[in-house]
């Protein structure tokens, strides 16, 4: 099912619409002068579809100092141990408990406030900061992981001593909250996905730079550019400057801008550094036949993915009723508060328990569904396993021992032999060597030779199927990998053929994703030529 949400204005969708291609059409300076009437008239505030440029004098590092805005509220707050780690907890109102995920990886508890405190009179609002992020202790124990998140939002649930609740996941919590509910299913009362990450392989692209403009994006590069610069400080600066327009319907207030640099953006600093991104979650058709009551809240202008993001995303919740908020981007409950927190209200309010039975029968959909999706993955495109294969890999670990026993090697006739000289130029710390076999980011910048060599040692080849005799200069190929002690396809890392030697470039990212590289073969070499002829 799916509604959507009209406009302030009585004015029917197909207009919205045409005014809005209207719009798009225009040149950059006539989109500004229509749009911002627009937006004068009807609010008084900027909208990023407005393109107006605001670019600041220089660097500001003086960010205006502002308040928390939960230090001033009448809740309850502290920290909760959890076993081994103690996680920001704050708690108001009373009804159906409903935990807030906060987005990121790395983001806090206060993008919530003070939008929330109209739920406490309709339900128990439980804010809390992830490990290793805000106010929450920084224990990374095996790795900041979305497992670990996982895991400790069900510990989190345990020491409130509270049996089922709703999930309300925006963003990257959104991911969190699918992958609780796909493990603690029975502990899950509900979801409600709010500009959600989609939890699945998604290659089409983004729209967040629509509204900026070249001579923003050239601030902006100057910024990110501009060494000793505090997390804070970036965010602070890069928003001002433009960087609000990906993901914000309307500017932030000075106020907003500042209180969202200092709080919202805080963690350790190894975080996510170790442990398996959230680019591995795979929950395609993980949800056929959910019993779990889903809410998906999408904002018409949430410019992170494509124009078809919502209906894409809904398809694997066919269960699940999407609303669509015309006048919102990616925090719809800051864009349209009234409608957001009415279908919210609709929602919980409207929540029945969900039997022991349905549970138990989509557990054992989930443990058919793990089964057949892993041994899917092992089905690469390029076929068996050949002799010819079989025996370069047997080669590649011969020639990898050798090297650590001191060993030097220089052959990047094929992506494995690259492989082993980039391993052997790490170790003997030779940044020519490097530039032979490494495509390079940024070509002045130190090489860390330690932590390059710490993963290239611990790599574990999965597949390494020959590229064909005849690659000519400018193609991708591809090396698969496997988590060390494990057995399945775990990732797959990319190699662009040039002046005759194969160069590591980096890695896809995620199983799913590797065993499609072809597809994405066209998009990576246009991304990394252009480094190349620099290099």
């Amino acid at each position: 099912m799916k509604t959507h949400i009209g406009a302030t204005l009585k004015i029917s969708f197909v207009l919205i619409i045409g005014i809005a291609l209207l719009i798009a059409n225009l040149s950059q300076s006539g989109a500004k002068a229509v749009s911002a009437q627009s937006s004068q008239e009807r609010t008084g505030r900027e909208r990023a579809m407005d393109r107006i440029d605001h670019i600041e004098d220089g660097i500001i590092r003086d960010i205006p100092q502002v308040p928390r805005l939960c230090d001033s509220m009448a809740i309850q707050k502290g920290k909760i141990d959890i076993g081994g780690c103690n996680l920001y907890c704050e708690q108001e109102g009373e009804g159906v408990p409903l935990v807030l995920i906060n987005g990121g990886p790395g983001g806090t508890h206060h993008c919530f406030h003070p939008h929330f405190s109209r739920v406490k009179d309709f339900a128990r609002i439980i804010y809390y900061d992830q490990r290793g992020c805000g106010l929450s202790d920084y224990k990374p124990d095996k790795g900041y992981t979305v497992a670990q998140a996982v895991d400790d939002l069900d510990r989190l649930r345990q020491s409130l001593g509270i049996d089922r609740w709703v999930l309300l996941g925006f963003s990257y919590g959104g991911l969190l909250a699918q992958c609780y509910a796909t493990k603690y299913p029975q502990n899950t009362k509900g979801l409600v996905l709010v500009g959600s990450s989609m939890g699945f392989l998604d290659l089409s692209p983004s729209r967040d730079h629509e509204f900026i403009s070249a001579q923003e994006r050239q601030k902006l590069d100057q910024i990110r550019a501009t060494p000793g610069l505090s997390m804070a400080q970036a965010v602070y600066n890069l928003h001002l400057n433009g960087d609000w327009k990906r993901q914000s319907y309307y500017r932030p207030s000075p106020e907003g801008l500042a209180r969202m640099a200092l709080y919202e953006w805080v963690q350790d600093k190894d975080f996510g550094r170790s442990g398996p991104s959230e680019n591995e979650v795979d929950l395609l058709g993980a949800f056929e036949g959910c019993p779990i009551p889903t809410l998906i809240l999408e904002g018409k202008w949430d410019m992170s993915w494509s124009a078809d993001k919502p209906q894409r995303f809904h398809k694997n919740h066919p269960n699940a009723r999407l609303v669509i908020f015309n006048e919102s981007a990616h925090s719809i409950f800051e864009d349209e508060p009234e409608a957001f927190f009415t279908e919210l209200r609709r929602f919980l309010s409207g929540l029945s328990d969900v039997s022991d039975e349905a549970i138990k029968k989509w557990k054992q959909y989930l443990a058919e569904y793990e089964k057949t999706k892993w041994e899917e993955l092992q089905k690469i495109p390029e076929g068996p396993m050949t002799e010819q294969e079989r025996a370069a890999i047997e080669e590649f670990h011969q020639v990898k021992v050798s090297i650590e026993k001191g060993e030097k090697y220089k052959d990047a006739s094929t992506p494995l032999h690259s492989l082993l000289s980039l391993i052997s130029a790490c170790a003997s710390k030779d940044m020519e060597a490097i530039r032979r076999v490494r495509v390079l980011y940024n070509p002045n910048k130190s090489y860390d030779f330690d932590s390059e060599l710490r993963e290239f040692r611990s790599l574990q080849i999965f597949r390494a199927p020959m590229p064909p005799d005849n690659a000519k200069e400018g193609d991708i190929w591809i090396i698969y990998t496997k988590e060390p002690d494990a057995s399945h396809l775990n990732d797959a890392l990319i190699f662009i053929l040039w002046k005759g030697n194969w160069m590591h470039w980096g890695n896809v990212g995620r199983a799913d994703a590797a065993v499609q590289w072809q597809l994405m073969a066209a998009e990576l070499k246009k991304q990394v030529l252009p480094l190349l002829k620099g290099q």
